[in-house]
C-alpha cells in the first residue's frame, strides 16, 4: 500500500483526487483492494504525458490522468469513478460498442478522426478524435479493463475541411463573370459546410451608410432577407464590432447580454436564433460582410468562424477581380479610342499626383506632347493653393471613395486657362487605389462669356434705372399744372411710345448705338413721312445710346409741337432737318416753313424745357430756339460724342 500511495503522489492533480476520493460507496471499492492489474495500468495512466484514461469493469468505470481531464469539459471531476455510459451518454452509442468489442475480442482498437457529437458545454458540437482502446488483462487472463489514449483532432479536421471548401470555392468562382452567381455559389457552399439555415453576403455603401444584402442561400427552413438595411439595423454592438474588423458570434439570441430587447426582436423577426457575422475590411474600412444564421441556438466554434471569414475574404477578392477584369475587358478598347480621340482633356496620375498618361487634347492645351507630360507633377501646372486643394480632395477620396468635381486655373504657354475637372480613383484588382483618372474641360471661353454677361447685366440694371428715372420725369412734366387730363395722358403715352421706339432701335443694334438718320425718321414718322413736307439731309452719324435716347425725345417734342401749332399743322407746311459734323462738333438744324405765323410764347412749355435741359446735359451742348414769324428754327450744337462716328 505505501508504494501505491507513492504512485498516487506522483500522479499530479488526478493522483491526489484519486487518493482523496471516497471509494467506499463506489463499485471499484477502496484502492487497497484494487488488483495488481489495475494498479499497473493506473501507474501507466498517471505518469503518461498523453491524455490517458482507464475504463474498468463491466460498467467501464473511469480513472484518468491530468492530460485527459480537459476532454470531458465540465463533466470533470465528476467523471472520476463514474460509469462510462453516464459520463458519455451523448456518444455512448459510438464508443460503447467499441469498448465492448475490445473486451470481447481481446484485441485493441484504433481510429483516426472519429466524429463524436459531444455536448460538453451545453450545446451539441461536432468533435473529431484520434484514439486507441487497449485491453487490460486481469490476474486470470481475462480482459477486465480498457486503456484509452487519444487526442482531439477537431481543429485539424476543420482546417482540412476549410481548405477543401476554399479549393472548391475558388474552382467554382474563377470562371464566373457575374457577382450574383458568385455570391449564390459561395453562400451555398458555406451554408452546407456549416450546416446552418441561412447564409448571405452584403456590400457596404459608405456614402449612404447602407448595407445591400444579396439574395441569401437557405436550406428551406429559413426565409431570404435580401434588401437594403442601415448599417446598425441589427444592433449597435454588432455594428461597432464589424466596423472594428472583428467577427461577431451570437450563440443564443435570447441569452446574449450584448443584445438589447430591440435587437432580439429584430433577430426573432427573421427567425435567427444564432448569428455569426464576419466583416470584410479594406484599408481600415468596413466594406462588406458574410453572415450565417440558424433557427436554434448553437455554439459557433473557432473553426466555423475561421471558415466564414475565409469564404468572405475569398468571395470579396474574386468579385473584385471579376469586376476589374470585366471592366478592363469591356472598356480597354473604348478607353483607348476615347483617350486618343476625345476633344476633352483626359489624363491619369499616380497617388503622388504625377502624370502617368495624357491624351493629345491635354498635350495640345499645354502646348507640348503627351510623352513630355508623363512624369511631371500636376503642381507644375496649377497654383500652390489649387494643388493643396486637389491634395485634400485626393485624401478624401482615399478615405471615402467617390468622384470629385472642381475648377482650377491652369498655367499654359498661352496664359491662364480655366479647367473643369472630374477626378476619380483608379482601383486595382485587389481593390486598392493606385492613382487617379481625370477628365477636364477647358471652360476659359465660357468663363469669359459669363464675365461679359455679368457686365451686360450690370449695364442693363444701370440703363433700367436711368430709363425709370426718365419715365418718372416724363410723367411729372406731362401731368403737372392745370392741363387737361385727356391731353396729358395722350402726351405721356406719345412720349412713352417714342422712348420705346428708341429702345427698340437700340436693341436691334445690340445697344451699340443708332444712326442719326434713323432716329430722325423714327421720331417724326408719327407726324409725317419723309417726302415733300419732310426733308432730311445729313451723313449717317452713329450716336451712343445715351445721346440717341435724348435726341429722339427732343425730336419727338419738336415734331409734336409742329403738328399741333407749327408747319405740320397745315397742308402747306414743311419741316427740314439737316445735320453735319464739323471739327468735332455736331450741328443739327430743325427749320419749319409754310406754317402759321409764329410768335414767341408767354412761357416755355415742357417740350422746350426738356429739349434745352436734356440735350444740354446728355450732349453737353447748347440749344437755341428762334420763333421767327415764318417758322420755328431750332439749332442743336454739341461736341460730337466720343464714340460717335460717320457710318461707312
Amino acid at each position: 500500500m505505501p508504494e501505491f500511495r507513492s504512485l498516487l503522489a506522483l500522479g499530479g492533480e488526478m493522483g491526489e483526487r484519486i487518493r482523496l476520493f471516497d471509494w467506499t460507496s463506489n463499485p471499484l471499492g477502496p484502492p487497497s483492494g484494487w488488483p495488481q492489474s489495475l494498479r499497473s495500468a493506473l501507474s501507466i495512466c498517471l505518469t503518461s504525458s498523453m491524455p490517458t484514461s482507464i475504463y474498468w469493469g463491466r460498467e467501464f468505470r473511469l480513472l484518468y490522468n491530468d492530460a485527459w481531464r480537459f476532454i470531458p469539459g465540465p463533466r470533470h471531476p465528476s467523471a472520476l469513478g463514474a460509469a462510462g455510459a453516464e459520463v458519455w451518454s451523448d456518444i455512448w452509442e459510438i464508443v460503447g460498442p467499441q469498448l465492448e468489442q475490445v473486451v470481447t475480442s481481446g484485441r485493441g482498437f484504433v481510429t483516426r478522426d472519429q466524429m463524436l457529437p459531444m455536448t460538453r458545454f451545453g450545446e451539441p458540437e461536432e468533435t473529431y478524435w484520434d484514439y486507441s482502446f487497449t485491453p487490460i488483462a486481469g490476474e486470470d487472463g481475462r480482459v477486465v479493463g480498457v486503456l484509452n489514449q487519444g487526442l482531439e483532432t477537431t481543429e485539424r479536421v476543420g482546417h482540412a475541411r476549410r481548405t477543401a471548401l476554399l479549393l472548391a470555392l475558388n474552382e467554382s468562382l474563377r470562371p464566373l463573370d457575374n457577382a450574383s452567381e458568385m455570391i449564390a455559389i459561395a453562400t451555398r457552399l458555406l451554408g452546407e459546410h456549416l450546416g446552418v439555415g441561412r447564409v448571405g453576403y452584403g456590400e457596404v455603401d459608405p456614402a449612404h451608410e447602407k448595407l445591400q444584402l444579396e439574395r441569401a442561400w437557405t436550406d428551406g427552413t429559413m426565409t431570404d432577407i435580401a434588401g437594403t438595411y442601415t448599417l446598425d439595423n441589427f444592433g449597435k454592438a454588432l455594428h461597432d464590432r464589424l466596423c472594428a474588423g472583428v467577427a461577431y458570434a451570437v450563440d443564443d439570441r435570447d441569452r446574449d447580454p450584448r443584445l438589447t430587447e430591440v435587437d432580439r426582436r429584430r433577430y426573432a423577426a427573421i427567425g435567427a436564433g444564432a448569428v455569426l457575422v464576419s466583416p470584410v475590411v479594406r484599408h481600415g474600412r468596413y466594406i462588406g460582410l458574410m453572415f450565417a444564421h440558424d433557427t436554434h441556438p448553437r455554439r459557433w466554434t473557432a473553426e466555423q468562424q475561421a471558415a466564414t471569414a475565409a469564404v468572405a475574404e475569398t468571395l470579396y477578392q474574386e468579385i473584385a477581380r471579376m469586376r476589374a477584369e470585366t471592366a478592363l475587358r469591356d472598356s480597354e478598347g473604348r478607353y483607348r479610342l476615347i483617350f486618343e480621340q476625345a476633344h476633352d482633356i483626359v489624363f491619369t496620375a499616380d497617388l503622388e499626383q504625377r502624370i502617368t498618361a495624357a491624351n493629345p487634347a491635354a498635350a495640345a492645351a499645354l502646348a507640348t506632347t503627351s510623352e513630355q507630360l508623363i512624369g511631371r507633377s500636376i503642381a507644375e501646372f496649377i497654383s500652390s493653393e489649387d494643388f493643396e486643394r486637389t491634395s485634400t480632395m485626393l485624401r478624401e477620396k482615399l478615405r471615402a471613395g467617390g468622384t470629385t468635381r472642381y475648377e482650377v486655373k491652369v498655367i499654359s504657354p498661352s496664359g491662364l486657362l480655366d479647367w473643369e475637372i472630374n477626378s476619380t480613383l483608379a482601383i486595382n484588382r485587389d481593390g486598392q487605389a493606385t492613382g487617379l483618372h481625370a477628365i477636364a474641360r477647358d471652360i476659359t471661353e465660357r468663363r469669359a462669356f459669363e464675365d461679359r454677361q455679368q457686365l451686360l447685366i450690370n449695364e442693363l440694371n444701370h440703363r433700367v434705372k436711368n430709363t425709370l428715372a426718365l419715365v418718372q420725369g416724363l410723367a411729372l412734366q406731362s401731368f403737372r399744372g392745370d392741363r387737361d387730363r385727356t391731353e396729358s395722358q395722350a402726351a405721356f403715352q406719345a412720349r412713352l411710345a417714342t422712348l420705346a421706339a428708341a429702345h427698340d432701335l437700340l436693341t436691334r443694334e445690340r445697344w451699340e448705338g443708332a444712326t442719326l438718320g434713323q432716329l430722325v425718321r423714327d421720331a417724326t414718322r408719327a407726324h409725317v413721312e419723309e417726302g415733300e413736307r419732310l426733308v432730311i439731309d445729313g451723313p449717317e452719324v452713329l450716336l451712343n445710346p445715351r445721346a440717341a435716347i435724348s435726341l429722339v425725345l427732343a425730336l419727338h417734342e419738336l415734331g409734336t409741337n409742329a403738328a399741333k401749332y407749327g408747319a405740320l399743322s397745315v397742308p402747306s407746311g414743311q419741316v427740314s432737318i439737316d445735320w453735319a459734323v464739323v471739327d468735332g462738333r455736331l450741328r443739327i438744324d430743325w427749320r419749319e416753313t409754310g406754317g402759321p405765323r409764329v410768335s414767341a410764347p408767354e412761357r416755355r412749355g415742357f417740350g422746350l424745357r426738356m429739349i434745352e435741359r436734356a440735350l444740354g446735359t446728355d450732349l453737353n451742348g447748347t440749344v437755341s430756339v428762334a420763333f421767327d414769324p415764318g417758322g420755328l428754327h431750332c439749332t442743336i450744337d454739341a461736341p460730337a460724342p466720343a464714340d460717335a462716328r460717320i457710318a461707312a
